[in-house]
């Protein structure tokens, strides 16, 4: 793939990750100014660290991505740019929760 090409997908990917972190971000925090929020209340819920709550959500996406790359027939529940969008997210978000727990 040439560098044009390359960039045209990681633009659209960009943009897709960006879409969705602000449509998904309002219901995910409950509403609450907390970005982290989602991943503190569950957390709280069952007692763990939020990092931990976390590393589920993000190992679900990267889960379904290893089951593609297992089986390229498998059925696409989700197109693989709303996979790989919320991985981007994910990443974002679990950066985030390190450097709140690292006091920035």
């Amino acid at each position: 793939m040439e560098s044009i090409k390359f960039n045209e997908l990681v633009n659209e990917l960009d943009s897709h990750a960006k879409v969705t972190m602000n449509k998904k971000g309002p219901e995910y925090t409950m509403q609450d100014k907390d970005v982290l929020n989602n991943f503190k209340s569950t957390a709280k819920k069952l007692g763990v660290d939020p990092l931990v709550v976390w590393y589920a959500y993000f190992d679900k996406q990267c889960s379904s991505v290893a089951a593609h790359v297992s089986n390229e027939d498998l059925n696409k529940a989700e197109p693989m740019i709303s996979r790989f969008g919320d991985i981007i997210n994910y990443a974002k978000l679990g950066y985030a929760l390190f450097k709140e727990r690292d006091k920035l």
